[in-house]
C-alpha cells in the first residue's frame, strides 16, 4: 500500500506544480557503480518534513519539493549555482509521463526563460552517492545534468534499488533455472530489497503463488517462500519493480516509471498503484 508520502509525491508527478532554477553548464553524470565526480559545488538542504526530490550535480544542487495546498499538490523547485542567482519559475506536469514514464516539469521561469525539470529513474552517481534517478534541468539553451534522490519524512524502499540490480539478475537467473520455476509464474515483480549481514533479500510476488525472497551471497542466489504469516516490509509493494520490461498499457492498475541506464538501456519499470483508495490523480489522467 503507498504512503501518504509516497502519494504526495506520486500525485504532485502527475498535477499542477510550482518550481525554481539557475544557470551554466556540468558535464553529464556516471552511471553503474564507480565513485563518481566531486561533490557539487550548491547544496541546497530540503526543508524538513517535506517531500519530493533532491538534485545533485558537479557545478548545481536544486530540489523539486511537492506540497498539499487547499487539497491541491503543487512544487517548489530551487537551483542554485555558485555565483549566479536564483532563477525561478511555475512548471507543470509533462503529459507525456504517462506515455513514457519519464518524469518532466516545464514552464517559464521569472525572466521569460523556457525551463525543465526531467528525471529518469536508474543508477546515477554524483558527489560519491549513489542515486536513483538522472536528472537534466534544461535553461533556455544551458543543461545541467545531474542525479536526484528521494527526499522526505518517509522515502520509498526503491531508492536503494540501484545497489540491488546486480543481486537481481542473479535472481532472475537462479529462478528461471529451478525446478521451482513452475510455481513462481505469472509475472513476478520485486516489492522490497534489504541486506541483511553481507546478504541481499530481494522480496518478490508471484500473483496467485504469493510472496517468495532471493537471498543473495557472494553471487549465489537460493529462492524460499514468504509464510502467510510473515508480515511485510517497510514500505513493500509501494511502487513494485518489474525487471527486464516496460508493461503495456492498459496491464493492471498501475503508473509506470522507466527505470534504465544511463546509456538507455532498460532495466525494468517501476509501477505505482493509482487504484489505492483515496490516491489523488489530475483530472482526466489515463495510466498503465
Amino acid at each position: 500500500m503507498a504512503t501518504p508520502y509516497s502519494k504526495l509525491a506520486l500525485a504532485g508527478s502527475i498535477a499542477t506544480l510550482v518550481a525554481a532554477c539557475s544557470a551554466t553548464t556540468s558535464p553529464a553524470p556516471t552511471s553503474g557503480f564507480q565513485i563518481a565526480e566531486p561533490a557539487p559545488a550548491a547544496e541546497i538542504p530540503a526543508p524538513p518534513e517535506t517531500a519530493g526530490f533532491q538534485i545533485n550535480g558537479e557545478s548545481f544542487a536544486g530540489d523539486l519539493i511537492f506540497e498539499d495546498r487547499d487539497g491541491r499538490v503543487v512544487a517548489l523547485y530551487r537551483h542554485a549555482v555558485d555565483g549566479a542567482e536564483t532563477l525561478v519559475a511555475d512548471l507543470e506536469t509533462d503529459p507525456a509521463f504517462l506515455v513514457d514514464g519519464v518524469r518532466r516539469f516545464s514552464g517559464l521561469s521569472d525572466r521569460g526563460v523556457d525551463l525543465t525539470v526531467e528525471m529518469v529513474s536508474g543508477p546515477c552517481q554524483a558527489g560519491g552517492r549513489l542515486h536513483a534517478r538522472f536528472a537534466t534541468v534544461s535553461v533556455g539553451r544551458l543543461v545541467f545534468d545531474g542525479c536526484a534522490r528521494e527526499v522526505g519524512p518517509v522515502t520509498s524502499w526503491s531508492e536503494e534499488l540501484p545497489r540491488y540490480f546486480s543481486a537481481i539478475e542473479a535472481c532472475e537467473t537462479a529462478g528461471n533455472q529451478s525446478s521451482m520455476a513452475f510455481a513462481r509464474r505469472g509475472g513476478g515483480a520485486v516489492v522490497h530489497a534489504r541486506t541483511q549481514g553481507q546478504t541481499a533479500v530481494i522480496r518478490y510476488h508471484y500473483g496467485e503463488s504469493g510472496r517468495w525472497e532471493c537471498r543473495v551471497d557472494n553471487g549465489r542466489a537460493t529462492w524460499s517462500i514468504v509464510p502467510e504469516t510473515a508480515g511485510p516490509q517497510p514500505g513493500e509493494g509501494a511502487p513494485r519493480f518489474i525487471p527486464g520490461r516496460i508493461p503495456s498499457a492498459g496491464e493492471g492498475c498501475y503508473l509506470y516509471e522507466r527505470v534504465e541506464t544511463e546509456d538507455g538501456d532498460v532495466l525494468g519499470a517501476l509501477a505505482h498503484d493509482v487504484c489505492t483508495p483515496g490516491f489523488a490523480l489530475a483530472p482526466n489522467t489515463r495510466f498503465g
